[in-house]
């Protein structure tokens, strides 16, 4: 077990009040560097109390670094002969899906349009790792039932790859654009990804088109787009070159502005988002060294080109876009520091 994880288990068992911000950076590192010993740490740490939200946030290690037996343990205690989905701890049926616990499939499959909104999600989180052919008709119903409503079970759309063929993609994307509230595309949006790379320009058409709102921090679309472009292979340095070629006297203005939002909290996820709710997505590797000279280098010392010289050449010193890129510049300026840092503690040189 990790010293990491010992520490935090004994944060847990002082009695003292807990920080989330505090507990989250420590299961960030344990999730990405921890073993099947510190998924069963913190899952005596969850059994404690699994309706508390503090201990919710336990399960992000335990299904990234959980094995076969910790899920059966956690289905036969939690879903197993359930009366209730209610009583079913708000996480569990994605991390059964996530360790890839087939046994589960059938419990997800009857609880993917279940009265219990959070439990429903986990369902359609957990379906996606499984196997899911026995049971395709039953899920095309429900999403074909779902079809152009405005609000509707929002992960539903996630299945779709599992039970529907890349014809779909085109009425998830008419779906997306005509009906489907904003409050509820994220799993539209992530849906189309699911089905893979084939989709980059699909993805990369939704990021620009305002009907989406696919950068939305209130709903949570904006995880799930840039999971999207992450999973599709879509780069920042395409969407850097995207604003670039823009040209606002054909466009827009509010086109503009609209894109350089969209950029900026997909960059802002870049920095500070940490959790992998999709086993197999595929992540971004572009480094933060390569970023920050795609977007604030300038290509010679006489012409500021950098993304912050081209705001100020197209919208003037005052626009409030500024701050928000310099701010980014601060932060990005970290990253690469820490950045090459890890690499030479890797290397040893």
């Amino acid at each position: 077990m990790m010293e990491t994880t010992a520490r935090l288990i004994r944060m847990f068992e002082s009695g003292e009040k807990l920080d989330a911000s505090v507990i989250s950076a420590y299961i960030d590192v344990i999730a990405q560097y921890g073993a099947t010993a510190d998924a069963w740490g913190l899952y005596k740490l969850f059994k404690d109390a699994p309706y508390h939200y503090i201990r919710g946030l336990l399960l992000q290690p335990i299904m990234r670094c959980g094995d076969t037996a910790l899920a059966q343990d956690m289905y036969e205690r939690y879903v197993r002969n359930q009366t209730s989905s209610e009583h079913i701890p708000d996480g569990v049926l994605h991390v059964l899906g996530y360790l890839g616990f087939a046994e589960a499939t059938a419990d997800l499959v009857a609880l993917v349009n279940g009265q219990c909104g959070p439990t429903s999600v986990d369902a359609c989180m957990g379906l996606v790792h499984l196997p899911c052919d026995s049971y395709r008709e039953g899920l095309v119903a429900q999403l074909e039932e779902a079809m152009d409503q405005s609000l509707f079970n929002e992960f539903l759309p996630l299945l779709s790859f599992k039970c529907a063929n890349v014809d779909m993609i085109p009425r998830l994307l008419h779906w997306g654009e005509k009906h489907a509230s904003v409050d509820c595309n994220a799993g539209i949006i992530a849906g189309i990804a699911l089905f893979g790379k084939g989709q980059r320009e699909t993805i990369q058409s939704i990021l620009w088109n305002p009907q989406w709102e696919a950068h939305g921090t209130a709903t949570g679309s904006c995880v799930w787009s840039y999971f999207a472009m992450q999973h599709v292979g879509l780069t920042f340095r395409e969407l850097i070159r995207d604003i670039k070629s823009y040209d606002a006297s054909i466009e827009g203005v509010q086109a503009l502005e609209y894109c350089l939002d969209v950029l900026c909290v997909m960059l802002e996820l870049k920095l500070s988002y940490t959790a992998r709710p999709i086993r197999f997505a595929r992540s971004n590797e572009e480094s933060f060294g390569e970023l920050y000279r795609d977007l604030f280098s300038w290509s010679t010392e006489h012409q500021d080109d950098s993304i912050v010289g081209w705001i100020t050449d197209h919208f003037g010193y005052e626009h409030p876009l500024l701050d928000q890129y310099n701010e980014l510049r601060k932060r990005f300026e970290i990253k690469m520091w820490h950045e090459i840092e890890l690499e030479h503690v890797r290397t040893g040189s």
